[in-house]
């Protein structure tokens, strides 16, 4: 039989810490998958996060993933948004219901990038997350 380290989910921790917390006075809804309507388009509730982890490196002791987090949101409330939920992740010793996570560091800032929309704008960052074995 062989052994294997499970490590906490990233994803789902980030999660934890996202949902619901108010950011900028309005409730954030955090996403795995963008809803859509019936033509494509997004559906609300805004300021929107998805959150997606594309991977990263494992140690001997520990595993650090690479966690982008999208947010759409009218106008300049995108970015802000983004950089209050920055704010309140980045750390160290943070308990989730999901697990424990060792720290959350910035990798790639805030930014406001293109999006194909007259009413949405959005805004990327991307955290190193590190976990331990549970």
């Amino acid at each position: 039989m062989i052994d294997a380290l499970v490590f906490p989910d990233t994803r789902d921790a980030l999660f934890d810490l996202i949902d619901g917390a108010t950011h900028l006075g309005v409730p954030v809804k955090a996403v795995y998958q963008i809803p859509a309507g019936d033509y494509g388009e997004i559906k609300g509730p805004f300021p929107m996060a998805l959150i997606y982890v594309t991977g990263g490196t494992r140690g001997f002791v520990d595993r650090v993933d690479r966690a982008t987090i999208e947010v759409y949101a009218p106008g300049q409330a995108a970015v802000n948004t983004l950089e209050s939920i920055a704010a309140s992740l980045i750390g160290t010793d943070i308990e989730t219901p999901s697990g424990y996570i060792d720290s959350i560091e910035a990798d790639v800032t805030p930014a406001d990038v293109p999006f194909q929309s007259d009413t949405l704008n959005k805004a990327i960052a991307t955290f190193l997350v590190t976990s331990r074995p549970i």
